[in-house]
């Protein structure tokens, strides 16, 4: 026998994209019922392996601009970017930043209690934020965490899609 299950939204992947999809859909609609199709369960989503960091402009009173970011974003994508696309990913990334430290985060932080940002690859300026070396495990938790307040997101883990 064939079981069916209805969703409204259905969000294949588990990662750190498809959890912030669930949350941003969930925060919008409470009613609609969201389904993420992953074929592992959460916590073993590659997203947990990233180590580097997660690019924003949070000082801009230090010297780094969303435009330089911008253009280091093109330039390292060999300048086949999207660049409307890399432009609102600039520009939308420090509310980002700040969003996740909100659901809690723990980032790395200097002496002076700020977010710690270092340079990496192709960065003209440090703006990698980090949580010691495993950024994508704590920002995978913390977007883990934050689905569970929300009782319309529903898992199907071990599940594939396949049309």
């Amino acid at each position: 026998m064939v079981e069916s299950i209805e969703f409204d939204l259905i969000i294949c992947g588990s990662g750190l994209a498809g959890l912030r999809a669930a949350v941003e859909a969930a925060k919008k609609n409470s009613k609609i019922k969201i389904g993420i199709v992953s074929k592992v369960q959460v916590m073993r989503s590659h997203s947990v392996s990233a180590e580097g960091g997660t690019a924003a402009v949070l000082f801009e009173d230090e010297g780094d601009t969303i435009e330089s970011h911008i253009y280091d974003t093109v330039k390292g994508s060999d300048f086949l970017a999207d660049q409307d696309v890399a432009q609102r990913l600039c520009e939308e990334m420090p509310q980002q930043i700040r969003q996740l430290e909100h659901w809690g985060m723990p980032w790395s932080r200097r002496k002076d209690g700020r977010v710690d940002q270092r340079n990496f690859g192709g960065y003209s300026f440090p703006r990698a934020t980090y949580a010691s070396d495993k950024v994508g495990f704590f920002e995978m938790q913390t977007l883990y965490d934050t689905c569970q307040k929300f009782e319309n997101i529903e898992y199907l883990n071990e599940w594939f899609a396949t049309s």
